[in-house]
């Protein structure tokens, strides 16, 4: 097993002790497991979850997940009994909702719980999503996104944005609520929209490059939705500014979640009114027209590396590549098409 980190051990058993006002602890089990300690209000459903021996308990450290080292990549599922008399300090927790073999947990781990033995003679590897996705089954992945995007947000809004104060989990981790009498505004997660365009122009598609990038990697164009535009108007807003071109003729394309941290990735396909680049170089490298004869050649050669298998990025130039004109899909549907 890799564990990151050090921390200094805990010397005594935790009991639910309230601790210092810099990390508070806002319980243990009251129903047979004295080892666990909360570090948020709201969380005491776990108790009996942790009682359920059909449940199963995934565990997040750092936005990493723990996973097999087999391929494909599949999470570890931890039991009750797994998890029975370890000494578990939990930030965060999130209801997956059940499948056949019954409720599923996301639990996010403080480091110091990875110093005191919480996860000895366990197999697996915690590891960063972004870099295992072509790797994981589908179904798998839709989990592992849900897990760790709502995750991220309860992490990141344990203050009220309305007035600063502390709030607490509600609905198993679907809602925060913000513990000041004077305020009480609930809090539901965020999703955070983003357009990603393929520009053509004729039997063109323009490829760019972020400096970010490794070599040879290109891509479709991308950024976030702001405040008050239509997703078609942010379409044009995005092409103009990182490319200076003029698009008309939006088409919708499908849509996928990307869980870094909190992202839903609404496809397009515009053209271009015409083709001269006018490069944001504060934005992008380089961008260029390529034709599919072009695509295909520097493919061949190595030249030209496309984004991530499982990416709607990859799907939306591979499209663009085999001229496909079908309808639509669904992320599902896509990623349970063969290659």
């Amino acid at each position: 097993m890799t564990v990151r980190g050090t921390a200094n051990p805990v010397s005594s058993p935790f009991r639910g002790d309230v601790m210092s006002s810099s990390s508070p602890l806002h319980g243990s089990s009251s129903k047979g497991n004295e080892h666990v300690l909360l570090q948020s209000e709201g969380l005491d459903w776990l108790f009996d979850v942790l009682q359920d021996p059909s449940a199963r308990f995934l565990l997040l450290q750092d936005g990493n997940m723990l996973l097999e080292e087999d391929s494909p990549v599949r999470p570890v599922w931890l039991s009750a009994h797994d998890l029975s008399g370890r000494r578990l300090t939990i930030r965060a927790a999130v209801d997956l909702g059940a499948d056949e073999q019954g409720p599923r947990v996301a639990l996010d781990l403080p480091e110091p719980a990875m110093t005191v033995g919480v996860l000895s003679a366990l197999s697996g590897t915690f590891q960063n999503l972004s870099g295992i996705q072509e790797s994981v089954p589908p179904l798998t992945w839709r989990v592992l996104a849900r897990a760790r995007a709502l995750l991220a947000w309860n992490l990141r809004t344990t203050a009220c944005p309305s007035c600063g104060a502390a709030t607490a989990s509600h609905e198993r981790g679907m809602v925060r609520v913000c513990t000041s009498p004077d305020c009480a505004h609930s809090h539901f997660p965020r999703t955070d929209p983003t357009v990603i365009v393929r520009v053509v122009s004729g039997d063109r598609c323009l490829l760019a490059r972020q400096p970010r990038f490794r070599a040879g990697l290109r891509s479709v164009l991308a950024g976030f939705v702001e405040p008050g535009e239509t997703l078609e108007e942010a379409v044009c807003r995005e092409v103009a500014e990182e490319v200076g071109i003029d698009v008309d003729r939006i088409e919708y394309l499908g849509s996928q979640p990307w869980p870094f941290p909190m992202n839903l990735m609404i496809a397009f396909q515009a053209h271009a009114r015409d083709d001269a680049i006018c490069l944001d170089n504060d934005e992008l490298e380089s961008a260029d027209w390529y034709t599919r004869e072009r695509a295909r050649q520097e493919l061949a050669d190595g030249s030209l590396i496309l984004p991530s298998e499982k990416s709607i990025a990859r799907w939306m130039i591979e499209d663009w590549l085999e001229d496909r004109r079908e309808a639509p899909r669904t992320a599902q549907e896509r990623l349970a098409r063969p290659n």
